[in-house]
């Protein structure tokens, strides 16, 4: 592959990013061609040694997606770094993507049953009140109100503390696949051209 044609490749496959983002990129690959031509080696080495340039631009796109995500931190670029992850999982689907779901499946689930837990919580809180709720058994004394309330209390924080978990642990897993996915970055980059 020429250079004409791998920077043309690698440019396309950055496409959505700024403007900006994708000119120091592309200069950086063209500086591997510069250096690798100046030691004597052809464009056909040097595009060799920087492998496939769609997936090099898949992982360009993964460390911009991961870079805006640690300087944001919102949910928003959170989504944007688990879809980079499932973009450059692309080669470690038999591995990577088993996991991935298994996690999607399980960090799913905490959230149901965190929005659950409050939801229920925030009712029983709302009809603590009313006095003699016949579906609920009770005579509508003070401490069958006080006990609901409590109930009902207890039940959204434990909705929140449960999201609040889920969050975290989504987090740092977040932040382990985002090490893992620099691996392959920097196995990239560290490609001697």
């Amino acid at each position: 592959m020429t250079r004409a044609d791998f920077l043309y490749l690698l440019r396309r496959g950055l496409e959505g990013l700024p403007e900006n983002q994708i000119k120091e990129l592309v200069a950086d690959c063209e500086s591997h061609f510069e250096e690798g031509m100046a030691q004597g080696r052809s464009e056909e080495e040097i595009a060799a040694a920087l492998g496939d340039p769609s997936r090099l631009a898949r992982e360009l796109r993964a460390e911009a997606g991961f870079k805006r995500w640690e300087a944001e931190g919102t949910p928003r670029s959170f989504a944007g770094v688990v879809l980079a992850l499932l973009g450059l999982a692309t080669v470690d689907v038999m591995v990577l993507f088993p996991f991935l779901c298994t996690l999607g499946a399980i960090f799913l689930a905490f959230g149901v049953v965190a929005v659950a837990l409050f939801i229920a919580g925030v009712v029983i809180l709302v009809i603590s009140p009313f006095p003699g709720l016949a579906g609920l058994g009770l005579a509508g004394s003070l401490t069958d109100m006080l006990a609901l309330a409590l109930a009902g209390l207890g039940l959204a924080a434990g909705g929140v503390g449960v999201g609040a978990l889920f969050w975290w642990a989504a987090e740092a897993i977040a932040r382990l696949l985002v090490r893992y996915a620099r691996l392959h970055f920097r196995l990239i980059d560290s490609v001697s051209v």
